[in-house]
């Protein structure tokens, strides 16, 4: 898949395009990307994606919400689906200023060659989010591109949103946040040194430092798969929080907070230097609470414990990796 970071006139001649910033990338995005994809089957078009590199809010007030994914996971999601092309900009004060018919003639039209547009049933886009379907729908006429506007999508009876995940993942419950998804949440990050206290006791940890504003599953202890390359996926287990038998509680709110809490990855049956990689983590299954130990010995029995569970579950779910479904 080819990605652009700047819309300069000519990037593409001819392009059927899914608009939207997908956090996520859940079955109401991918309706519109498929329709995108759909259709540039149809009219002999590339498959685009319009998107942000960082969430519009970062910008219009000062902080950006939780994010699923950021814009690397992104880029491969799109890529599952069949995108050919993605534009992932930056959300400046001068793209900010654009109307939205201004909006749609230098990003869409004139870098893009739009002949169709694909977005959600509450897309906005524009200055001051002025633009909407059906305002896409009359510039359709003007610039020639058809407009699809996808519905919403429910699970269950309820919406799914980014916002509905976002929670679910906040509250540990990893399993339902990937059912909802249709692919298993996953943060990503590059391995930082830490102090090196897992391989004195003989369970090494990749510490991962993370983009600013990631969403983080609440504080605990997770099986899940390291993805170190596209084909290769290595099981492990998944520490967030303190380290309270090293470190003790956090003794005051500030402390607590999640943006302070250590991720840390254990990769079962592995042996490497992953130290300046960066690679994501998949989150399959909520193991336990992170707890204090009474001593290193009692830290240890219960690592092995969680990593002899962690095997089982990867085993009995006959699944290595990441699982991504297109939907119906």
């Amino acid at each position: 898949m080819e990605t652009f970071y700047e819309a300069k006139p000519g990037l593409l001649k001819k392009s059927a395009i899914a608009l939207g910033f997908f956090d996520g990338v859940h079955p109401g995005h991918q309706v519109v990307i498929s329709k995108a994809v759909e259709e540039a089957k149809r009219i002999g078009a590339t498959a685009a994606v319009v998107t942000f590199k960082d969430h519009p809010r970062l910008l219009t007030r000062g902080s950006s919400p939780l994010l699923l994914t950021v814009i690397e996971q992104r880029l491969e999601l799109f890529a599952k689906l069949g995108v050919e092309a993605t534009l992932a900009l930056s959300f400046t004060e001068e793209l900010c200023k654009l109307s939205p018919r201004q909006y749609v003639q230098t990003v869409l039209k004139d870098a893009l060659g739009a002949a169709s547009i694909s977005v959600g049933y509450n897309h906005h886009f524009g200055r001051d989010r002025e633009g909407n379907p059906a305002l896409l729908k009359v510039l359709g006429q003007e610039f020639d591109f058809s407009v699809d506007v996808a519905p919403m999508v429910l699970v269950d009876d309820k919406e799914v949103s980014s916002s509905r995940v976002r929670e679910l993942i906040m509250e540990g419950d990893v399993a339902t946040a990937a059912a909802l998804l249709t692919h298993p949440f996953a943060i990503y990050g590059e391995v930082v040194r830490g102090e090196g206290r897992g391989r004195k006791i003989g369970f090494p940890t990749a510490n991962m430092q993370l983009y600013e504003y990631q969403c983080v599953p609440k504080r605990g202890v997770y099986a899940g798969v390291a993805k170190l390359t596209k084909d290769r996926g290595i099981p492990c287990v998944i520490n967030i929080g303190f380290r309270p038998t090293f470190k003790g509680e956090p003794d005051t709110k500030e402390a607590a907070r999640a943006e302070n809490m250590l991720v840390e990855v254990h990769l079962l049956d592995f042996d490497g230097d992953l130290y300046g990689q960066k690679f994501s983590v998949e989150f399959l299954h909520y193991l336990r609470t992170e707890q204090k130990f009474d001593g290193i010995d009692s830290l240890k029995k219960q690592i092995s414990l969680d990593c002899e569970i962690a095997r089982g579950l990867m085993d009995s779910s006959s699944s290595s990796g990441s699982t991504f479904k297109q939907p119906a």
